[in-house]
């Protein structure tokens, strides 16, 4: 895991349109390595920390969806790997992107 500190400082510089897309993208990463099945489970781990930080980090965009996201996302990263569930989080990962993306006003 990267130096939180640092992550959030850069990620705060960024405008509020390119956290959200930078939000999406992490997002669908992390649904394309779950569907795929990332050799590397601690990378999928450490990729759901990441993006439960970047939702907490943008609380200040008062996004409503937001919070139960975030829920969700520490919740698969607390009991992941759960191989029945693998569909199921790369599905859920990629609805959250496409509405953050929506949100986020680029598209």
């Amino acid at each position: 895991m990267r130096d939180i500190g640092r992550m959030h400082d850069r990620y705060l510089r960024d405008s509020p349109s390119v956290r959200l897309g930078n939000l999406a993208s992490s997002l669908l990463r992390l649904s394309r390595w779950v569907r795929k099945g990332h050799a590397n489970e601690r990378a999928i781990i450490d990729l759901m920390r990441e993006i439960a930080w970047f939702m907490e980090w943008s609380g200040d965009l008062a996004l409503r969806e937001l919070p139960e996201m975030q829920r969700e996302i520490c919740h698969w990263r607390r009991i992941w790997p759960v191989e029945q569930a693998r569909s199921l989080l790369a599905f859920r990962s990629l609805q959250m992107s496409g509405r953050i993306l929506e949100l986020s006003g680029l598209f």
